[in-house]
């Protein structure tokens, strides 16, 4: 009972390294074409070359700041106008930062929300009028996190986004459920990426994450990509609305409370 998305096409943002490329890999795997987006210019163009190794012409890159709406819009129309449709949104780039709420500046809220939040929207109503448009049966997914259930230490605005995200998939479900578009989201626990690892390798941060996590392991990004994999497949057709944790159990615990020193050091 193999999942198989052959002839589907997925536009996974944030692809270029870590929980995005996991997915955009799975999906690949599964005979999906894949338009991968992110910031990073370069780096796409490289991983980009890479995969097209592998895939050939099933992967595209496409170079796009999600906190931006006129980026968006583009890329949504270069996806669609390279591989015809998008079956498949996975709304994965975000970013983090560590601060005591009362020290930020404005800006630096609006940075985090604008991409995690706002950028999810946007990246969602575009690809909503192209599923509308073309009467698309498609899946979005929303990468949320546990940070929108659990408060923690230092990020704030993070949790903030994260917790809105959660709202919007939920209502968003209800809006594109008549028009047969489920909308479901994916909540990380604590996982190791190129972003994160020097994080958790902290002894410290180690020890007491993997303490509050029952099956005793941090995520890899393969873990999350098997959930997208389920939520982008025909076994989620009657699965809408729903945020499933991918985290060990580390939901069921709470997240470590001795962060204070740690974002009095990274300047918070």
């Amino acid at each position: 009972m193999g999942i198989e998305l052959t002839d589907r096409v997925a536009l996974v943002t944030g692809g270029v390294q870590g929980i995005g490329l996991g997915i955009a890999e799975a999906f690949l795997d599964a005979g999906a074409k894949v338009a991968i987006s992110d910031i990073n210019g370069e780096g796409l163009k490289a991983k980009v070359r890479e995969l097209q190794g592998r895939f050939g012409e099933n992967v595209y890159g496409i170079t796009a700041d999600c906190s931006q709406e006129d980026d968006i819009v583009r890329m949504v129309a270069e996806a669609v106008g390279k591989f015809g449709v998008i079956d498949i949104l996975v709304n994965n780039a975000g970013r983090g930062g560590m601060h005591y709420f009362w020290e930020m500046a404005a800006h630096e809220w609006d940075e985090v929300v604008d991409l995690n939040l706002r950028g999810a929207f946007l990246c969602t109503r575009e690809v909503t009028k192209v599923m509308l448009e073309k009467g698309t049966k498609g899946k979005i997914i929303n990468i949320a996190s546990t940070n929108a259930i659990l408060p923690t230490t230092g990020i704030a605005a993070y949790c903030a986004s994260k917790g809105g995200l959660l709202m919007f998939t939920r209502v968003a479900a209800q809006e594109l459920g008549p028009h047969g578009i489920n909308v479901n989201a994916i909540g990380p626990g604590s996982t190791m990426t190129p972003i994160t690892e020097g994080f958790y390798n902290l002894p410290i941060i180690n020890a007491g994450f993997l303490e509050r996590t029952p099956m005793g392991r941090f995520g890899q990004p393969e873990d999350i990509a098997k959930a997208a994999l389920f939520l982008a497949s025909e076994y989620a057709d009657w699965v809408t609305g729903q945020i499933l944790y991918v985290d060990g159990g580390q939901s069921l615990m709470g997240l470590p409370r001795y962060l204070e020193g740690l974002v009095q050091s990274a300047g918070g």
